[in-house]
C-alpha cells in the first residue's frame, strides 16, 4: 500500500511538472501566443530586444484603435544598466530611430527615441537580483497636426 501510494505521488508530481513546462515555454525561452504575440510584433517589429531578457506579459499593456497603437512591454533579466544603454544607443538608429534624449544616473536610465510616425521610451532599472527593462512605444501625431 505504501509503495503504490508513493508511486502515485511520484507519478502525479512528474505529470504536473511536465504540464507546467509546456505552458508557454519552448526550449527555455518564453513564447507568447495569439493576440498578444501579434501586438508585440506590431509594436516591436522595429525595436531591438535585449538578448536573454524574459518578456513579462502580466506587466505589459497594448492598445490599438483607429490607427493608434500604443503599448508598454516589460522584460526582466540580468544585465548592467550601462550595457543596456549602450546596446540601445548603438542599435536603435539601425531600426530607423533617432535619439531625442538620454538620462543615466547610477542604476537607472531613461532613453527617448523618435521616428517619423512614432515614439519610444526605454527605461532600465537595475535591482538587487534582476534588471527591469520597460519599452513604451506608440504612434504620434504628425507634424503640424492641430485638434
Amino acid at each position: 500500500m505504501k509503495k503504490s501510494k508513493g508511486f502515485l505521488i511520484l507519478l502525479l508530481t512528474v505529470t504536473l511538472a511536465g504540464c507546467a513546462s509546456l505552458s508557454g515555454k519552448k526550449g527555455g525561452i518564453q513564447t507568447v501566443k495569439g493576440k498578444q504575440q501579434e501586438a508585440i510584433h506590431k509594436l516591436a517589429n522595429n525595436i531591438p530586444l535585449y538578448p536573454k531578457f524574459k518578456y513579462i506579459p502580466d506587466k505589459s499593456f497594448f492598445f490599438e484603435s483607429n490607427g493608434v497603437r500604443a503599448g508598454v512591454m516589460v522584460f526582466e533579466g540580468k544585465g548592467r544598466v550601462g550595457d543596456l544603454v549602450n546596446f540601445y544607443k548603438r542599435e536603435m538608429p539601425s531600426y530607423g530611430w533617432t535619439m531625442v534624449s538620454s538620462y543615466q544616473y547610477g542604476k537607472e536610465a531613461l532613453l527617448d527615441f523618435s521616428a517619423p510616425d512614432k515614439t519610444c521610451q526605454i527605461s532600465v532599472q537595475e535591482k538587487p537580483f534582476k534588471t527591469v527593462l520597460v519599452i513604451r512605444t506608440g504612434t504620434r501625431e504628425p507634424e503640424g497636426y492641430t485638434k
